[in-house]
C-alpha cells in the first residue's frame, strides 16, 4: 500500500559553510619574476584571513616541482598563526576553492580559465593546489597576460563538518519524486496526486534511483 502525503516526513542533509573569501593576487613584471623564480620557487601573496585562519596564494611561474616544469603552478597554503586560539592548528579544515585567471577589463566578458578543488587542510598538510594549472607557453600567448601583468583570483569556502541533518515537512517536489500521493479531493491542491495512474510506490522509487524522474 502506498503511503499518503500526510504520512511522509523528510530528512534533509545540507553542507553549510563557515566562511567564504575571495582574494585577488595581482602579479606585475611577469617576465622578470619568471627569470628570478626558478622551478620550485614561488612568489607569495600577502596573508589573508578566512574562518579565523591565515592563508596565502603561492604562484610558481616555472612549476612547483621538476615534473611540472613548463607549467604555472598555483597553490593555496594554510599558515600557522601564533595568535590563533589553542587547538585550532590541530583541527581539520575542509575547503572548497577555485583558482581563476582574470581577464583584463577592456576584454569582452568571457569565462575565465579556472579550476575547482576540495581539500582537507591540517597541521600535517598545509598546501594544496594545481601543479599544472596551465602551460607557461599558453599563458604568455593568452589574453590573461597584458602589459606584463596578470591577476590570479582565489574563491574559497570553508565547509562545516559534520553535515547538518534535520527533519522537515515534505514538500510537493519531494512527494512527486517519490510518487507519494495526496488523497484529498481538492482540485486546487498543488500536492502530487495519482490521478488515475497505476505506478506503485516501489516503481516510483526505482525510477527515482535510476534517474528517470524529472527534477
Amino acid at each position: 500500500m502506498s503511503p499518503t502525503a500526510a504520512e511522509v516526513t523528510v530528512s534533509a542533509a545540507a553542507a553549510t559553510t563557515v566562511a567564504t573569501k575571495c582574494h585577488m593576487f595581482k602579479i606585475e613584471g611577469y617576465k622578470r619574476i619568471k627569470t628570478m623564480y626558478a622551478n620550485g620557487r614561488s612568489i607569495d601573496s600577502c596573508g589573508f584571513e578566512a574562518a579565523g585562519r591565515k592563508w596565502r596564494i603561492q604562484f610558481f611561474p616555472n612549476g612547483d616541482r621538476l615534473v611540472n616544469a613548463g607549467f604555472v603552478s598555483i597553490i593555496l597554503k594554510l599558515e600557522d598563526d601564533a595568535t590563533a586560539a589553542a587547538g585550532k592548528d590541530n583541527k581539520d579544515i575542509l575547503v572548497e576553492y577555485r583558482f581563476s585567471l582574470v581577464c583584463h577589463r577592456d576584454k569582452p566578458v568571457r569565462r575565465t580559465h579556472d579550476e575547482t578543488y576540495t581539500a582537507t587542510f591540517n597541521k600535517a598538510r598545509k598546501a594544496f593546489g594545481c601543479g599544472q594549472f596551465l602551460s607557461r607557453d599558453y599563458l604568455e600567448k593568452s589574453e590573461f597576460l597584458r602589459d606584463d601583468c596578470l591577476a590570479v583570483r582565489c574563491d574559497m569556502a570553508v565547509l562545516d563538518n559534520p553535515v547538518n541533518v534535520k527533519e522537515q515537512a515534505a514538500q510537493a517536489h519531494d512527494l512527486e519524486r517519490l510518487g507519494v500521493t495526496c488523497d484529498c479531493k481538492d482540485d486546487m491542491c498543488k500536492s502530487y496526486h495519482l490521478r488515475g495512474t497505476t505506478s506503485s510506490f516501489r516503481e516510483a522509487l526505482v525510477k527515482l534511483f535510476l534517474g528517470c524522474f524529472h527534477v
